[in-house]
Order: C-alpha cells, then sequence, then structure tokens
C-alpha cells in the first residue's frame, strides 16, 4: 500500500501546541519517525476561534498553524474516505482522498494558507470555504447525535438486527453483531449494489483477506459505545461522540494515533476481541512518555 506514516493530533494536543518546548518537542518527534500529520477539516472547525482578534495571548488556532506549517500536513474528510472505500466493495483504499496537502505550497506561505482559513479570510469564502458554515453544521450535527443513535437502534431492533428485553436490555449479542455491523457499514452505500459488495466482502473474510476499513471501524465504535456496552467504564452518551466515530475511523490508514481516554478504552475493547491493528494509540500520558523517550 502506498501510504505515507500519517499520526493523528486529537484536538488537545493541538491546544498544547500555545507551549514553545512542547510544540518544539513534538515538531522534532514528528519529524525523527517520518510522521505526517493527518488531520482532518472537523480539526480544523475545533481550532476556530471567532474571537481570535480578543485574545489576550495567541490563540491556539495561530499556535497550531505555525506547528502545521513546519512539519508534513494533509487534510481529509473522513466521509470521502467511506464514500471512496464503499465505491472499492468495503476494502483498504491505496491513498486516501486529500482534501489538502500543505507540501503543495512553499513553507513560507502554509502557516497563513492556515491562518486565513481559521479567520474567514475573503479569498476562501469566495472558494465556498468557510469554516464557520462549517462549525455551525458541526454543532447541528452534534446536537442531533443522540437522537439518531436512538433512532439507528430502534430501526435495527424492528429489523431484528438487534433483540432488547423487556428491560430494555440488548440480548443475544454475538448472534446478532455481524448482522447489526453490516447494517451500519451499509447506511454509507446509497447508489451502490449492496448485495455485490457483500458477496465480495464475505467471499474475502473466508479467505482471510478482509483488513479493516475506516467503514468497519466506525461501525465498531458505535457497537461498542451504544449497544455491547462496557459496564464498568460506561460511556455517557455525547452530540461530541460523531467527532471521535469521524476520526477514529481513519485509523486503519495511521502509523500513530491519539485520543482521549473513553475513545481509548473503546479501541482496546475492539482489539482484545480479536480485531487486527497495529497502530499504537496514545492518550496525554502515553503521548508524554513518547516524547520523554524520544528527548
Amino acid at each position: 500500500m502506498d501510504m505515507s506514516r500519517y499520526i493523528f493530533l486529537d484536538n488537545w494536543v493541538l491546544s498544547l501546541l500555545r507551549d514553545r518546548k512542547t510544540k518544539a518537542r513534538l515538531t522534532a518527534f514528528v519529524k525523527s519517525y517520518d510522521f505526517t500529520v493527518l488531520l482532518t477539516s472537523l480539526s480544523m472547525v475545533e481550532l476556530y476561534n471567532p474571537g481570535w482578534q480578543r485574545a489576550e495571548t495567541e490563540d491556539r488556532g495561530a499556535a497550531a498553524a505555525r506547528f502545521l506549517a513546519n512539519v508534513p500536513c494533509v487534510i481529509v474528510d473522513p466521509q470521502r474516505v467511506w464514500e471512496k472505500e464503499v465505491a472499492a466493495h468495503l476494502t483498504q483504499l491505496q491513498a486516501l482522498p486529500l482534501q489538502l496537502d500543505l507540501s503543495d505550497f512553499s513553507v513560507n506561505v502554509r502557516e497563513e494558507i492556515l491562518l486565513r482559513i481559521l479567520r474567514r479570510d475573503e479569498f476562501f469564502l469566495k472558494m465556498g470555504i468557510d469554516i464557520q458554515a462549517w462549525s455551525l453544521d458541526y454543532e447541528e450535527i452534534k446536537k442531533s447525535w443522540p437522537s439518531d443513535v436512538a433512532n439507528i437502534i430502534d430501526k435495527a431492533c424492528g429489523r431484528g438486527h438487534l433483540k432488547r428485553d423487556k428491560a430494555g436490555r440488548f440480548t443475544e449479542l454475538e448472534e446478532t453483531k455481524e448482522v447489526f455491523l453490516f447494517s451500519l457499514d451499509f447506511r454509507h452505500a446509497d447508489g451502490y449494489d449492496v448485495d455485490t459488495i457483500l458477496v465480495d466482502v464475505l467471499r474475502r473474510m473466508q479467505a482471510g483477506r478482509q483488513r479493516i476499513t475506516a467503514v468497519r471501524l466506525g461501525s465498531l465504535c458505535f457497537w461498542y459505545s451504544y449497544v455491547d456496552i462496557d459496564m464498568a467504564n460506561r460511556p455517557k452518551l455525547r452530540g461530541s461522540d460523531i467527532g471521535d466515530i469521524y476520526h477514529i475511523s481513519l485509523m486503519p490508514y495511521c502509523s500513530a494515533f491519539t485520543t482521549d481516554g473513553t475513545m481509548h478504552r473503546t479501541l482496546q475493547r475492539v482489539r482484545d476481541r480479536g480485531v487486527p491493528m497495529n497502530c499504537p494509540v496514545w492518550t496525554k500520558h502515553l503521548l508524554e512518555e513518547q516524547l520523554r523517550r524520544h528527548a
């Protein structure tokens, strides 16, 4: 597979970049391991600060732009990745569809480009790149996500893809898991011949050649977050979960990944259930440990 060594940096990592020492250490770390920082359009939304002019100190968007201008960096839309995987009959892609590759621009203008996007420069607004509109859209998605989760589960139960007892607890999880996961996978397959894709996927599974895709990892995150729940660490349903799922779905294409504690536990459960994932996943504590080792 012709793929760069991508490292996904979660929002909390980008927030640490206002500290000069942390930024220097992370820059050296990324370059020494030949990583390319992988961001999403949602990552940019999370950096957006409409009140940046009133900030008494450098806002995190400016600090992040300075860092990203000095390391290899690309921006990807997870939904575009899902669409491409479905078109490829739910197989891993040979290369990610990039929205933006900063290597296409000279080093001295990269920071300016990112800042102009984050600050809604007129040039980019005329191109249809409006981060405020992206931000408002994401807020609506977050607001509807809890009800979307309930609707997905209710429809699955109505179709027999999930089963609940009279108390509302899910039953027969092992028997329903694969069918439900496929029903989630194929939510992204409007306009495609689902039966043909399914036959191809099952043939690859039987031959042991099916590799985890972004689509399937997103479905697994849904399963372990809302259906097969770890009662010892019962996660709270939050609107921002959808952002976590968007980001985590890209992990099959990464060589390193950062996330929060809740999603780290979810991913560990995915691994513990036999899903092969070679990408290391770092929480804040684990990333700091990596940076100390590298220093």
